[in-house]
This record gives C-alpha cells, structure tokens and sequence, in this order.
C-alpha cells in the first residue's frame, strides 16, 4: 500500500540508498578511528615502556609507582599500571599481579608486544617489552608490563560516532526534503495531465494535447488511440441507434395504424376483442422501443456530446408541466406547478434542454400513469441557495414506492405493479441517466403527507455544472 506512490517509490529509491550510504560511511568512518585510537595507545605505551624501563636505571628501581601513574593519569586520562621485572624474573617495582601474556609466547628483546587482557575489573590495552639495561646495580634483560584502560578512549569514540551519525541523518532529512521536491516539480506533468482529464466530462472523446514529458509521451499516445477507438465505437453505435430507430419505429407504426383501421371496420365482437389486443400490443412495443432508443442515447455509453446552456428551470419547468396539462384533465387528475414568488429567487441550472423535457416528461408520465383518478400531481421548483443549485421536484399522491426498494427502481425494466398499467419499467432508468448527465443528484422520498411519492432532482449551481458532470455517478439517496 505504501509503495503505490510513484512518489513515495522514486524517494524511496533516492533516499535509501543514501541512508545505506551513510551507514557505510559511518561503519568505515568508526573503524578507522578505533584504529586510529589503538596506534595512538600502542605508541604510547611503547614509549612509556621505554621511559619507565630507563627511569628505573636511573633510580635504581626505587620509582614511585603511585607517583607515576598519577601523572600518567593526568597526562592520558586513563588509569596506567606497570610492573617491571628484573633479568632473574625478580620484581624491581610497579604492580606484581599485573596481567601477562600466554607464557608459550615468546618476546623478543627491544620488540613490544601488545595484547588484550582485564585488570581490575576493566578491559585494558597491555605492552610487553624485553630491554637490556646495564648498570652497576642492574644488569642484564628485564621486562616491563604496562596496562592502561580505554574507558576515555570508548566515550570519546563513542561520542564522535554518535556527532557523525546525527550530522549524516541531517545531510539525508535535507536530501529528503530537497528529493521529494524535486520529485514534486518533476511529476507535476503528470498532475497536470490528471487535472486535464478531470476535468473533462464523460463525452469529451477528442485526443490529449498536453504537453507531457519523453517517459509518458507513450502512454498518452496510447491513451490517445483507446480514445480514438472509443469514439469510432460509440459512433458506430449512434448510427446503429439511428438505423434501428427508423427500422424498429416504420413498420411499428404501419401495424398501429392498420390495427386501428381494422378495428374501425370489424363487424363482429371477438374481431374487435383481437383488434384491440393487437393495438395494445402495437402500442406497447412502439413505446418501449422509443423508450430503449432514447435509453441508448442518454446513456454515457450511447452519447458522445452534451450541449449544456442556461435556462431558467421554473420557466422550463412551467412550459413542460403545460404541456401535461390536457391528459391530466381527461384522466380527472389536479396537475399543478408551483415556483418561487420572488422574481430576484435563482432557478437557473446548465442543461440541456432536449434531455431535461425528457426527464422531466419521463417523471410526469409515470405520476399520470399510476396515480388513480381524482389524484394530485404537483411539479415544484426550489431556489438555489449559497450552498446548492436549484431543485426540481414532482410529487403525487399515488400508490407511491416501498421504501426497501427504491434503489431498485432506478434500474432499467424495474416495475412494482404487475400488469396493470402498460408501463415499461425505463421511465426512471431514464430520470436517472439525465440526472447523471447533469451532475444532478437524485432521490426518492415520501410525499409530506406520508401518500405517494416525491421525485427529487438537486441541480449543481451553474458554476460547478460542468465538473459535477463529470463526476462518478451519484448514489440513489436512501431515506
């Protein structure tokens, strides 16, 4: 999940190997300061040897050993004890139950040897060095043994490491922060190219002509083939549209219009009862294949453009409901129109005027078609506010529509009453794929008197029109 980012991929890539880098840095870094820090105390004990070795001659071997490593303690910051052996093995001075090397090594005169061991409790750093001294009082080979402790040298190791390991942490934040810039400003050709297709609306099928870098140029070449394949498809399926419209509608109106003349001209009763069986199925056919053709076109795989202009929808929505007005009467059915009083109210909305007077019809004719006689259907225009677009509802006070399957009647060959009306179950499919088109948002409730149904259509303000547009499409709103 993390690395489904480009962005956080190409940082990844970019900033670890530099914190592997660093770490490197810092191993090889640390290992040759130890080094460093082990020659600088091997010299230094080497040399005390030799200065403590020749002191003792010159003394006599009477060398205070408290004295020295006071000063030795003060010179180095580290606790230093010695032991010095005369050429029978016999102690001259320092401390006798100093740590010795294996006794199968062998040292050679005038060689130090330098090992490891513990004295005390703590891990000290030791020299062994064989020297020839010749004195009256003393001579021959003798041996000195020096330890010393690294507890000075381990913090200040220590303390380097840790100054270096937080400088190179802040080298790579920086580097960080200066890569996930430049990784901004390099993938801002593809934000651009998102925004650009974002902001077309589902029918905008023309190619890309973002100026994009050499690395994506292939994928929009690409993307503008699919496009181009997109579009020759959907106009091969408008022209099947139009093919289909004219053969499907001729020869279903002919059979309409013979049925009707045959049905004029029967003679006996069971004649007539076959003619009008076959009008009514002649009927119900060219219906439904008017309402699958004007289905196919509004739907965003049948369309391919979607002239949007301003208009007033309480105008609209007042000629429309008019027009509405004579069925009502003869079905005995009380259709009104209501609007906003004030003159100053907004009620415009971007549409396409074509598509609304069909979803607009689509929700009158289902009203008119289901509501009993005596019925009230009424068609409202709500004002826009700040914060929505204008809304545009149809309520009645039919049979209505159960309240757990209202989501269901949005779907194309949805019907709730049997066969008792010649509905095709698409007037709402249809009132759906306009709302969609319009960026619109679509909602089945109860009448306010808890008797019918209300049928609501919230408009995008005129600005955002566009953009809603183009948008997924909205869910069906639950009550």
């Amino acid at each position: 999940m993390f690395l489904n980012s480009l962005r956080l991929r190409l940082l990844v890539w970019l900033v670890g190997p530099g914190l592997l880098l660093a770490a490197s840095l810092l191993a090889t870094k640390y290992y040759y300061m130890r080094n460093a820090a082990e020659q600088v105390q091997d010299r230094l004990l080497a040399a005390l040897a030799v200065s403590i070795t020749n002191y003792t001659v010159t003394t006599g071997g009477d060398l205070l050993s408290r004295d020295m490593e006071m000063l030795l303690h003060e010179f180095t910051h580290e606790d230093t004890y010695y032991h010095v052996t005369g050429p029978d093995g016999a102690y001259v001075t320092g401390h006798a139950d100093l740590p010795r090397p294996d006794k199968s090594r062998v040292l050679e005169p005038g060689t130090p040897f330098f090992y490891e061991s513990v004295y005390l409790g703590e891990t000290v750093r030791a020299v062994a060095l064989r020297s020839f001294v010749s004195a009256p009082y003393l001579e021959g080979w003798t041996t000195i043994y020096i330890t010393q402790t690294r507890r000075e040298r381990q913090e200040l190791l220590g303390t380097i490491l840790v100054n270096t390991g937080i400088a190179f942490l802040i080298v790579v934040a920086i580097g960080g922060i200066l890569a996930w810039i430049g990784i901004t400003r390099g993938l801002s050709p593809l934000e651009d190219l998102r925004t650009a297709i974002r902001r077309r609306s589902p029918d905008d099928l023309r190619p890309i002509e973002e100026q994009t870098p050499a690395e994506i140029a292939e994928v929009v070449h690409a993307l503008n083939g699919l496009l181009t394949k997109l579009d020759r498809s959907i106009t091969a399926n408008q022209r099947f549209i139009a093919d289909a419209s004219h053969q499907l509608r001729t020869p279903l109106a002919a059979l309409q219009a013979e049925s009707e003349w045959a049905l004029r001209h029967a003679r006996h009763d069971h004649e007539r009862e076959t003619l009008e069986g076959i009008l009514s199925h002649a009927r119900t056919a060219s219906r439904l294949a008017g309402q699958l053709l004007k289905l196919a076109r509004l739907a965003p795989e049948g369309r391919k453009t979607l002239d949007l202009a301003s208009l007033d929808l309480k105008a609209f929505a007042a000629e429309v409901t008019g027009e509405w007005v004579g069925r009502a009467i003869r079905q005995d059915i009380d259709l009104g129109f209501e609007g906003p009083d004030d003159p100053q109210a907004s009620a415009m909305v971007l549409g396409n005027c074509v598509m609304l007077r069909e979803m607009l019809g689509n929700l009158l004719d289902n009203a008119l078609r289901y509501c009993p006689s005596q019925s009230i259907i009424t068609v409202r225009v709500i004002p826009a506010t700040a914060r929505r677009g204008p809304v545009l509802e149809v309520q009645d006070n039919g049979p209505g529509i159960p309240v757990n399957r209202r989501a269901e009647a949005v779907e194309r060959f949805v019907r709730f009453n049997g066969e008792e009306t010649e509905g095709s179950g698409l007037g709402l499919a249809i009132v759906k794929e306009v709302a969609v088109a319009h960026g619109a948002g679509l909602e089945l409730k109860d009448s306010p008197d808890r008797q019918g149904l209300l049928v609501s259509i919230a408009f995008p303000r005129p600005a955002d029109a566009r953009l809603a547009a183009s948008l997924p499409s909205p869910e069906l709103a639950r009550p």
